[in-house]
């Protein structure tokens, strides 16, 4: 099912390249959190395609990315380091303010790839965690010349994901360079 969601995706991006816009890549740096659970943020990364539909002032860029979320948490006394690895689809909508310049909001789903524990036991299970997660993302970006970019953005998540049986949902802060083709 995930592997037939992922292709039917990047057919509907190729698809779009007859649509006046374009297509580019994105990564950077994140700090994430897993908020209800008193957790310290951690470090991590993202990287994907999107591809930005040009409407005047307004633009729409659907986009597929591999984000690594996670905290570092209290473990009986000791700290675990949890890492969670998303497939994250955001749909944006962009308001160019100048040709420099725009802000973005939207929504984000993503889906849990795998888990990566390392405490006082290390576990790679993902029994018990919400698989699912649907959320918003709200961030400003500059277009720099020969088509590059950089953004920062908010990701948050409205699914509990049921961490040990506590309603936490992810954060996470994103700084990104794209380039656009």
């Amino acid at each position: 099912m995930k592997t037939r969601s992922i292709i039917l995706f990047i057919v509907l991006m190729c698809g779009f390249q007859q649509l006046y816009g374009q297509t580019g890549i994105r990564a950077g740096w994140n700090y994430s959190d897993i908020k209800g659970i008193g957790s310290d943020g951690s470090s991590g990364f993202h990287a994907g395609l999107y591809h930005k539909i040009n409407l005047g002032l307004l633009a729409i860029e659907p986009g597929i990315q591999y984000t690594r979320k996670g905290c570092k948490v209290d473990d009986m006394g000791s700290t675990g380091k949890e890492r969670l690895h998303y497939l994250d689809v955001p749909v944006l909508v962009r308001l160019g303010f100048l040709p420099l310049f725009n802000v973005f909001a939207g929504p984000q789903a993503s889906v849990l790839l795998a888990r990566s524990y390392e405490g006082t036991t290390d576990m790679t299970s993902l029994d018990g965690l919400t698989k699912f997660d649907i959320g918003g993302v709200v961030g400003v970006g500059l277009n720099l010349p020969l088509g590059f970019n950089i953004q920062g953005s908010y990701d948050f998540g409205f699914v509990d994901m049921n961490y040990n049986d506590v309603d936490t949902k992810n954060s996470v802060f994103k700084v990104s360079l794209g380039k656009s083709f």
